[in-house]
């Protein structure tokens, strides 16, 4: 349950894809939380159809309310300053109803952290309109800020919020020979022979390189996915998807990690210095589209990117001191997610003071 109220204080609306147990959102939403929670009481904005049983349970919702996306009246109270949207790889005209109405009552929006998804030119005024509801546009790659530039401008360079996340327990964190295997969900009916021989070639050349290869579900749906996937039914596995810190730490503790599908093990990896490498689950299935935001960042940071299993298989084989050096960020991202952080802080202070002002004008007249 949240907190007993206490002395009013300014409410701010968290806005993302949040409550689903998804490892790297609530990563970004912790880092949101902590960042803001000590000059305003949160309110989280999730779309309860489909979220995790019990997430209102867990850090940080267990000290927040919790509204429903579709819930626009909370946006509109009183005490409300401002909503922020992101971060992470959300599309176009996410939760743009909540925006619209903190907009129409005069409270700003912000957009942070997030990707620039492909958009068809003769779509550009439509996503031009829906940007131009924020006041600060920060997006977390290059590419992405290349993208917007032409239709938002002063669109922002920022990063991921999970840049600088926090490991749990005490550091540094002592190395084991061991592989991390991170395997994405996807509806079953999408699953082919294929897949399943390269999950099982990938374990096998993890295998004979490492002591150890632990699987490492990022959400509850790859934890069920992993119970379809009999290649990968004899090894073991590390459930940490709802405490973003701890799986970081299971990532310190690795000496790499093998992400098919999913972005965030990479950032989190760069966090810690463990190698890290992206590969696509399924090249070439017009069923499944290859993920353009790992793409992009894999190319501004580094880190290695692969299109396919075999590609994979070939690099580590030829050139292991490339695809098993330690991760890191491009240089300049740590002080442009700061940048980023502190663009909404301003942005927050500066609609929280004008409340105060129209308040103590409305107790005088």
């Amino acid at each position: 349950m949240p907190p007993a109220p206490g002395p009013s204080r300014p409410k701010v609306v968290l806005s993302g894809f949040f409550g689903r147990g998804n490892c790297g959102d609530e990563a970004l939403l912790q880092a949101q939380y902590e960042r803001l929670a000590a000059h305003y009481d949160i309110v989280i904005s999730v779309d309860e159809r489909g979220a995790c049983d019990g997430f209102w349970d867990r850090h940080p919702y267990d000290r927040c309310r919790i509204v429903h996306q579709g819930n626009l009246a909370a946006v509109a109270e009183s005490d409300v300053v401002g909503i922020h949207v992101g971060g992470g790889g959300l599309p176009h005209g996410f939760n743009a109803a909540q925006v619209v109405v903190a907009r129409s009552r005069g409270k700003p929006a912000f957009i942070t952290g997030v990707d620039c998804p492909a958009f068809a030119p003769a779509g550009a005024a439509a996503v031009a309109c829906y940007y131009g509801l924020f006041d600060v546009v920060s997006v977390r790659s290059a590419a992405a800020r290349e993208s917007l530039a032409t239709i938002v401008p002063g669109c922002h360079g920022g990063a991921d919020w999970a840049v600088g996340l926090p490991t749990a327990g005490a550091t540094p964190v002592p190395r084991s020979p061991t592989a991390l295997l991170t395997l994405r969900e996807f509806p079953v009916a999408v699953m082919t022979p294929d897949y399943l021989g390269h999950v099982s070639e990938l374990i096998t050349a993890l295998e004979r390189r490492y002591r150890r290869v632990k699987l490492l579900p990022f959400c509850p749906e790859d934890d069920r996915f992993l119970d379809k996937v009999p290649p990968a039914a004899r090894l073991a596995r590390e459930r940490h998807w709802w405490d973003p810190r701890s799986m970081q730490r299971e990532i310190a503790a690795a000496e790499v990690v093998v992400s098919v599908g999913r972005l965030h093990p990479l950032v989190f990896a760069a966090n810690v210095g463990t190698p890290a490498a992206f590969v696509e689950p399924l090249p070439g299935d017009a069923r499944w589209s290859t993920s353009r935001k790992a793409r992009e960042l894999c190319t501004e940071h580094g880190w290695p990117y692969f299109v396919d299993v075999t590609a994979f298989g070939q690099a580590a084989a030829s050139e292991p001191e490339t695809v098993f050096r330690p991760s890191g960020f491009a240089a300049g991202t740590r002080e442009r997610a700061e940048e980023m952080r502190v663009l909404l802080e301003r942005g927050l202070a500066a609609a929280a003071a004008a409340q105060g002002s129209d308040s103590a004008r409305f107790r005088a007249a």
